[in-house]
């Protein structure tokens, strides 16, 4: 499915993040950067027969930015980024060392019940960004949509405090809780002009989210 590396100088966490995406992308592949190059990356991802190359930035030790690029000799180019407001990792969720899946199967991309256009928007987005496969979720159970699509794999899009968020579940390894990551995005912006930010859908002005997060405390 992908490539998956960071940008120069990876923290340790932003390398576990990579790890646990490796883990959820099927046969996707986490790859130390070292030094090389952007064009040395797509290279080596184009020699793999991989269609996407994932770089992961960083910024104060946390994973910042997702970098998206369509992997084609002839015809690269970005095709868009997600901005982070954080990650829980997988071990901190209570899942540890589980298998990178090198089977053949989709990457299911579908929303949690309850959720609004936005979290649509962004399912139909993550799946055109990841390769893999939107599925609306109407009234079906992870379990049913699943065994539908022959997959173990699915990322979950839902609410979250402070944006969306997405999560990964392995039917393979557990069946009624995600295993992770959890990435919760604040941005996400399409290389053809499509994006979304919280802050705007929230009506929030510059400098009112500090006041609306003091608030919260109270």
């Amino acid at each position: 499915m992908m490539l998956i590396t960071t940008s120069h100088r990876p923290t340790r966490r932003t390398r576990s993040f990579g790890h646990d995406l490796e883990r959820v992308f099927p046969n996707s592949l986490y790859l130390t950067r070292g030094k090389k190059t952007l064009q040395d990356l797509l290279m080596e991802a184009y020699d793999r027969g991989y269609e996407r190359l994932l770089i992961i930035n960083v910024w104060k030790g946390n994973p910042l930015k997702m970098t998206f690029i369509k992997v084609d000799p002839e015809d690269w180019g970005y095709l868009g980024y997600l901005y982070l407001h954080g990650i829980k990792l997988q071990r901190e969720i209570g899942f540890r060392d589980l298998r990178p899946i090198k089977e053949d199967m989709p990457l299911v991309v579908t929303v949690a019940k309850r959720t609004g256009i936005d979290h649509l928007s962004f399912a139909q987005v993550f799946a055109e960004l990841t390769g893999g496969t939107f599925v609306p979720r109407r009234n079906y159970s992870l379990t049913t949509i699943a065994d539908k699509y022959n997959t173990d794999v699915i990322g979950v899009v839902e609410r979250h405090p402070r944006g969306i968020a997405i999560n990964f579940h392995r039917m393979d390894v557990e069946r009624e809780r995600a295993v992770g990551p959890l990435i919760s995005v604040k941005i996400w912006i399409m290389e053809d002009g499509r994006r979304w930010d919280y802050k705007e859908a929230l009506g929030l002005k510059r400098g009112e989210q500090a006041s609306k997060d003091f608030l919260s405390l109270e």
